[in-house]
């Protein structure tokens, strides 16, 4: 009777262990996606997306309001659709959303390898809106499907169990807040209690568990470098400052830092956060707790130059930093969006601008690409005298352009035209010394 007890014991948990997970990805992997790839970005939807992500920002929210939102399925679809394709590195993730009251449906498609069972995960979350709250009815798998309250319970016990319980409580308090959820004429209207106390604890807390200790402390060491440098600037009275004056000393000492931590390529990419959120005006306090900051040197009110130009330093690092921190297609989602932006009465759509940013995030690639590369990389920044080892030359790039101007003469991102000069931008980069 022991035996068979026995027996009967291990084959449930080798059905478990080895059968169950076959089973799942029989039933995961499609042969086909359940939602296509989008077009190509063009002029219009880039523009579009701005004045979405501007109308929204809760920037100005310094207090505590309800703030109500209406947004159409469409808009959603554009935000969602190029959020995945153009924000996400290495994984082609195709989303969907379709609003029929009440239910919001959010299908996805993710690509991976060619497999025998084929190369794409389809997945369906449904929510309902219930008393004006939106709560999730199912998820769907392949031909797996899980009741919504299932999910909830899940959600719930993981949430408890992976937090601390004033995190949690604060992650409710932060989801409590969507308010009077709805759906009309394939619009989405909701009201948001925008708390920023609650968000900022939220924020606070999420410095800890998102960024590791050893990454902040990186950060302080760069910022107070940095801050170091601009001191000796400021004393012998200089304002303006060429950037490869600050770039040399500071990769000496990421090259320092690394033979120490044994990791270049984390080193890299806090020192280009480091200089991202110096361009951008901002302190490091942004990124680590409240008694690491206590820890952070105030820097003087140098400027950058880059080509002679200030803009161009921000365009180049900021890319950088973004890139480093998540991906190069959101870095270059975000530089072209500016230029778009400022082709609508700013300063018109600029193509130094545009190398400034592409240089930024080549050089973010190699500085975390791998721990040779990234090597490489500090050896040749800390090395380089003149900026045009790492920034490509400007000259007869098209600038100020106006968005009629724009369409008139370049049509549209996929046109020939545009083409060539992006194409220019690339050789020119490619020919910098630190590039190559």
């Amino acid at each position: 009777m022991f035996k068979f007890i026995s027996k009967s014991l291990l084959l449930l948990f080798v059905l478990g262990v080895v059968v169950c997970p076959l089973l799942f990805l029989f039933g995961a992997i499609d042969k086909s996606p359940a939602v296509g790839k989008p077009p190509e970005l063009s002029f219009d939807q880039i523009r579009r997306m701005e004045k979405l992500v501007r109308r929204y920002k809760p920037d100005s929210m310094a207090v505590r309001q309800s703030r109500q939102v209406k947004i159409s399925e469409q808009d959603l679809n554009l935000m969602a659709a190029y959020g995945a394709c153009q924000l996400v590195d290495q994984v082609e993730i195709f989303p969907q959303i379709r609003l029929s009251g009440p239910f919001i449906k959010i299908s996805t498609t993710v690509q991976i390898p060619q497999t025998p069972l084929g190369e794409y995960i389809n997945t369906a979350c449904v929510l309902n809106i219930e008393n004006g709250r939106p709560r999730i009815h199912s998820i769907g798998v392949g031909f797996f499907t899980l009741p919504g309250s299932l999910v909830t319970f899940a959600l719930s016990y993981l949430g408890q169990a992976l937090l601390s319980p004033d995190n949690y409580e604060l992650v409710l308090q932060n989801l409590d807040a969507l308010q009077s959820v709805a759906i009309s004429r394939q619009q989405l209207s909701f009201t948001y209690d925008w708390n920023p106390d609650a968000l900022n604890r939220l924020h606070e807390s999420q410095k800890t568990m998102l960024i590791a200790p050893e990454h902040q402390d990186r950060l302080i060491v760069y910022t107070n470098a940095l801050a170091k440098l601009c001191s000796i600037f400021k004393e012998h009275c200089i304002k303006k400052v060429a950037v490869v004056r600050v770039i040399r000393p500071l990769f000496k000492l990421v090259l320092e830092q690394s033979k120490v931590s044994k990791d270049p390529i984390e080193e890299n990419r806090a020192l280009l956060q480091t200089i991202a959120l110096f361009c951008l005006g901002r302190g490091v306090d942004r990124l680590v707790t409240e008694e690491r900051a206590a820890k952070v040197i105030p820097h003087e009110n140098i400027g950058l130059i880059l080509c002679g130009r200030e803009d161009l330093v921000k365009h180049f690092f900021v890319s950088a930093g973004i890139a480093v921190s998540g991906g190069s297609k959101l870095s270059n989602l975000a530089g072209l969006s500016k230029e778009v932006d400022d082709s609508y009465g700013g300063s018109g759509f600029s193509f130094a601008d545009l190398a400034a940013d592409r240089a930024g995030v080549r050089l973010a690639e190699l500085a975390t690409g791998s721990a040779q590369k990234a090597s490489a990389i500090q050896q040749k920044m800390a090395a380089a005298k003149t900026e045009d080892q790492f920034m490509p030359r400007i000259d007869n790039l098209p600038e100020g352009i106006m968005a009629l101007q724009f369409k008139k003469r370049y049509s549209d991102f996929d046109s020939k035209a545009y083409t060539l000069v992006e194409d220019e931008i690339t050789k020119r980069i490619n020919a910098c010394l630190v590039y190559q």
